[in-house]
């Protein structure tokens, strides 16, 4: 697997999906066994032409985005592997989440005149009933491929590329619960006037910010922040305990400091981050390594870990 992958958790498994080659989502069980490979990717049965976002069901099944030409459609993985197709949907979709009563959200990022809107919310059977987030971008722009849902405890958060905002959904509504301050890495107001080949090679040569995840449980809350910056690729992480109000940040780069660079959740007042057997060598202290080294054993690749790591707030 390569370094951007996105995880599920239910109780039993972990679910990765490589953001980058999506051939698959490979489920893993709490001990880090490989249990498989859901909805791969290529011609023939079982199996699908294209991956874009997954959710898991309390069953254990698992739904699927599929988005090809302007049109996306949702599949439904029985866990013995069996695909059905929920519906298909005129509406351009890069990611999506459902909630218990059947309905789905998908969101559809800036793409004119596929998207008018860049959230929608659909009934079970894919009828559009709500829509957010007018599109008001007319130049042409790259789809983005990214997750936009964050679902913690009772509250469902929505980010998305190039805006500062929080969103939560709840009663059918969408309210912004924070704005981030990225000072000099905002993105500039010419990225919305020009062409996507010449406004972000500038905004690139200067450096920009993006919301990169929101994650939080009953004591927690976790702000990821991506900064592409002319010298490399940073990442701040904001924990915030949310009874006191008390803030940790955490500071890393792509290039020599990735162990706590890609948080994936919060979890009983721990904090989730995905790194590799190679990082965790380097960068843990060998009073730490010496407890998990049987755990984490030497194989023919490099591959993913998933740690759990307690903050400690300064009084």
């Amino acid at each position: 697997m390569g370094t951007y992958i996105r995880v599920r958790v239910d109780k039993s498994s972990y679910y990765l999906m490589d953001e980058n080659s999506k051939d698959g989502i490979h489920q893993f069980n709490g001990i880090g066994d490989h249990l498989g490979i859901i909805a791969p990717i290529g011609d023939g049965p079982e199996k699908l032409r294209k991956l874009d976002d997954f959710f898991i069901n309390a069953d254990g099944s698992t739904k699927i985005l599929s988005g090809i030409g302007d049109q996306a459609t949702i599949y439904k993985i029985s866990p013995l592997r069996e695909i059905d197709q929920v519906f298909q949907i005129n509406y351009l979709a890069s990611s999506f989440t459902t909630n218990p009563s059947g309905e789905y959200l998908l969101y559809g990022s800036y793409n004119l005149p596929f998207t008018k809107f860049r959230l929608a919310k659909t009934d079970p059977k894919g009828n559009i009933i709500s829509s957010f987030l007018e599109n008001t971008y007319t130049n042409n722009l790259l789809p983005m491929t990214e997750r936009n849902f964050f679902q913690n405890q009772n509250n469902l958060y929505v980010i998305e590329s190039f805006q500062p905002y929080v969103y939560q959904f709840q009663n059918d509504s969408l309210e912004s619960v924070a704005q981030l301050d990225f000072g000099r890495y905002s993105i500039p107001a010419y990225f919305w006037q020009e062409d996507i080949m010449d406004s972000f090679g500038k905004m690139s040569e200067s450096g920009f910010a993006n919301l990169h995840g929101v994650f939080e449980d009953e004591t927690l809350r976790l702000l990821s922040v991506h900064f592409q910056k002319p010298e490399g690729i940073f990442k701040e992480v904001v924990i915030i305990e949310k009874s006191t109000g008390k803030t940790v940040k955490l500071s890393s780069n792509l290039t020599d400091d990735m162990l706590y660079h890609y948080p994936i959740g919060v979890e009983d007042g721990e904090l989730l981050f995905l790194t590799y057997r190679s990082v965790i060598l380097d960068g843990l202290p060998k009073s730490d390594l010496d407890k998990i080294q049987m755990e984490i054993p030497q194989q023919e690749f490099d591959y993913p870990v998933i740690i759990k790591a307690k903050i400690r707030f300064n009084e």
